[in-house]
């Protein structure tokens, strides 16, 4: 069985040539949270690949229409974009995706 490919795009932290301070956006690091947490609790053979927006901005756009971070893509559907999503749809994403 493959893993679940959840990828966050955020925009704190490294972006190549410089670093966003995380109080920019604390709804990132509370995504990778969530995500994380949320892919613990429930077992899932996930893989989670976390993506520097700056870097990346154009593929969550062209194929999700995401244009603002944070964004959660599981198995190439987005999931939220600029908020930090709830657990019980990371979970559900989580189950519909296995």
């Amino acid at each position: 069985m493959k893993p679940i490919k959840v990828i966050i795009y955020k925009y704190t932290g490294w972006q190549g040539l410089f670093t966003i301070p995380e109080s920019w956006c604390e709804e990132c690091d509370l995504l990778v949270r969530a995500v994380k947490g949320e892919i613990e609790e429930s077992g899932a053979r996930a893989e989670l690949t976390i993506r520097p927006w700056f870097l990346w901005m154009a593929v969550p756009f062209f194929r999700h229409l995401g244009w603002h971070a944070p964004i959660l893509v599981v198995n190439g559907k987005m999931v939220s974009q600029g908020i930090v999503a709830k657990r019980e749809d990371i979970r559900r994403a989580l189950q519909d995706a296995g």
